[in-house]
């Protein structure tokens, strides 16, 4: 973390960088066309039951050469080391895709560049992240052995999947561009917590 001081919110070690304000706004998905969607993910065991059981339902959503859901997860487990609070996960499985830049996606990812479990969820009437896995709705911040921060130095996000582009005007503070993704992380009290640490002054 660069010898910067963590900083601990409802038990869960935040990356001061977080507070530091860019220049930068949200990615538009016409510009990156879905490029942090090139690779797989880790989905927690958890979840990847539970998208099994609305198979039927995210089926439908997703390309036809991918519907079939014994083509969505790879059977590898590894142990999740990153995450707080640890757990067993299974990779996505990666398809050729003529319709990416990459030439390749995520399997959940649709041509309109739109991921099918989102769209799954929305269908449902529910949230958007209802089946979408955690790492990925997180992104573009990560669990770095168990500190919340910003993945700058992973490879999706130099490679152009950073959910975010230079935007001049006013910096804005990490932490309140991805208000979402911060409190996904450490609940509406960690994200007000965090907040009232970045607006306090400095001496």
């Amino acid at each position: 973390m660069g010898g910067r001081e963590i900083i601990m919110i409802q038990g869960t070690k935040v990356d001061p960088v977080l507070l530091e304000p860019r220049s930068i706004g949200r990615c538009v998905l016409d510009e990156c066309h879905a490029a942090c969607c090139t690779e797989g993910v880790y989905v927690f065991s958890s979840e990847v039951s539970d998208v099994r059981r609305h198979a039927d339902l995210i089926g439908q959503h997703l390309e036809p050469g991918r519907r079939d859901p014994a083509g969505w997860f790879d059977g590898e487990t590894i142990e999740e080391t990153d995450h707080p609070l640890g757990g067993t996960a299974e990779g996505t499985v990666v398809y050729p895709d003529g319709t990416h830049p990459a030439g390749r996606s995520c399997v959940f990812l649709r041509s309109d560049k739109r991921c099918g479990l989102q769209v799954a969820g929305v269908a449902a009437g529910e949230h958007p992240w209802r089946f979408k896995p955690f790492w990925c709705a997180l992104h573009p911040l990560e669990f770095d052995c168990g500190v919340l921060t910003l993945a700058e130095d992973s490879a999706v996000y130099q490679s152009g999947g950073s959910c975010s582009r230079p935007q001049p005007g006013r910096p804005i503070p990490i932490f309140r561009l991805f208000e979402e993704e911060v409190t996904l992380a450490l609940g509406t009290a960690g994200f007000a917590e965090l907040e009232a640490i970045a607006d306090t002054p400095t001496r």
